[in-house]
């Protein structure tokens, strides 16, 4: 695909498995030398079962033969030369058709391409942590040239902002009123119990 692209300014799209983002052998060289070559604009990964034919997850990869600043469509293009654009969409997955497959909304849609065309014009473009991120192609040859998306977007780990003395103050607070509910309704119990003529005799078992 790359060789019939125009080597002045040919753009393509395609789809391929995701393990073509990590694939050793032949397929890493491969990809290696594209990087290298500045030849991958965008990899932009897509929920399960956006398509009849399979159920797993896919990536669209777009290359791009000239990242340099240029006129393009009407629009001024900044100079991307050594980046490459990471965008995760796995978690878009919340409009269903056919009661399976996953298919994005205009809305969505329109939400790409503004991140993809904000980064390529340098306008309005920030790494968003769990969706995009802009990465040099140092980046990318530190991470053995892979091209997933989950080594360079950041992951948010909300477990750290979790206060664990207050919680677990809270925990023990809740669990002293479950004990004080439990020990009250025994309590209850056993009077009952008394007030028509009989008594509750509980035996621990022998340890």
């Amino acid at each position: 695909m790359l060789k019939k692209l125009d080597v002045t300014g040919g753009i393509a799209g395609f789809l391929l498995a995701n393990g073509a983002l990590n694939a050793d052998g032949i397929e890493g060289e491969i990809r290696q030398k594209l990087i290298e070559n500045d030849k991958v604009e965008a990899i932009i990964v897509l929920p399960r079962e956006m398509f009849y034919s399979t159920d797993i997850s896919v990536t669209l990869w777009i290359i791009n033969q000239n990242k340099k600043a240029r006129m393009l469509n009407g629009r001024q293009l900044r100079d991307r030369q050594g980046e490459v654009l990471f965008i995760d969409l796995r978690r878009w997955n919340e409009n269903i058709y056919e009661k399976k497959y996953v298919q994005f909304s205009d809305k969505q849609i329109a939400a790409v391409k503004k991140i993809y065309t904000d980064w390529q014009t340098g306008s309005d473009y920030k790494d968003v942590p769990k969706l995009c991120k802009s990465a040099t192609k140092a980046e990318i040859a530190a991470q053995g040239y892979s091209l997933a998306p989950s080594k360079y977007i950041e992951f948010i780990d909300h477990d750290l902002e979790i206060d664990y003395a207050a919680e677990m103050a809270r925990i023990q607070t809740e669990m002293r009123d479950v004990l004080r509910a439990e020990k009250e309704s025994q309590a209850m119990l056993e009077e009952a119990f008394r007030g028509i003529g009989y008594d509750i005799c509980i035996k621990e078992r022998a340890k």
